[in-house]
């Protein structure tokens, strides 16, 4: 990101609660009809403060030396739902979210993400449902040091964050490592994603200070990312 195009956006100012009342009623209302006469409300009570908040974000990750960016467009997920293979015809999510992550586009693995819905709002970050080829070297460095592995879930407790994983990992043991099922790591060697998640009350979001708030977590949860982005180089 730019710093030219950094200056393009103030601080946060927080998502004020007209923004979380037009999630609401787009729950109610999730139809093309209802939400085209009113795109300049979430434009204007949405989009712009989250591009606000991944720039503000970003700027202060700099100023901090921290390996993660944003990017006003690119961190962004659209509102509109991609229907083309789901049984759930609906036009838009009723949520609206965005990572930071090393180039400060969505297609990164390690990032930490921003989800905002009423009553719905948290923090998360880590790998989510990753492929083989980086599960690969994943799984060799934890077998091969286990208690870096443990060391690093030990300080994300420490935290207050606790390691989990999706509900799609493996039934047995990944190829290549049978031989390891009564390591005391086996039972992560079956995980595909490795995620840690903080809830957020809806009234933090309304102010400035919520940006603050994603700085501590990106912090605290640096351990778990950087352990992942060492295993794609080998690092011990």
């Amino acid at each position: 990101m730019s710093v030219a195009r950094s200056i393009d956006y103030p601080p946060f100012p927080g998502i004020r609660p007209a923004g979380f009342a037009f999630l609401r009623q787009l729950k109610q209302h999730n139809e093309r009809d209802w939400f085209k006469p009113r795109k300049d409300t979430f434009e204007d009570e949405l989009q712009w403060p989250m591009r606000c908040l991944i720039v503000d974000a970003a700027r202060r990750a700099d100023h901090a030396n921290l390996p993660l960016t944003g990017d006003p467009k690119k961190s962004l997920f659209r509102i509109y739902r991609d229907t083309r293979f789901s049984k759930n015809k609906q036009p838009y999510k009723t949520h609206v979210s965005a990572v930071l992550s090393r180039s400060g586009t969505r297609n990164d693995r390690g990032v930490v993400y921003i989800h905002i819905e009423p009553d719905q709002c948290f923090l998360a970050a880590g790998f989510h449902r990753l492929d083989n080829d980086y599960l690969r070297p994943l799984r060799q460095r934890m077998v091969a040091h286990p208690a870096l592995f443990f060391e690093m879930k030990q300080t994300l407790n420490d935290r207050g964050l606790h390691l989990e994983t999706t509900d799609d990992k493996l039934k047995g043991m990944p190829r290549g490592h049978a031989q390891d099922k009564e390591s005391d790591v086996a039972a992560y060697l079956r995980w595909k994603s490795f995620l840690v998640e903080r809830p957020v009350d809806e009234t933090e979001v309304h102010t400035p200070a919520f940006t603050a708030q994603v700085m501590d977590f990106m912090q605290e949860a640096l351990p778990l990312l950087q352990y992942g982005w060492d295993s794609e180089t080998g690092s011990e």
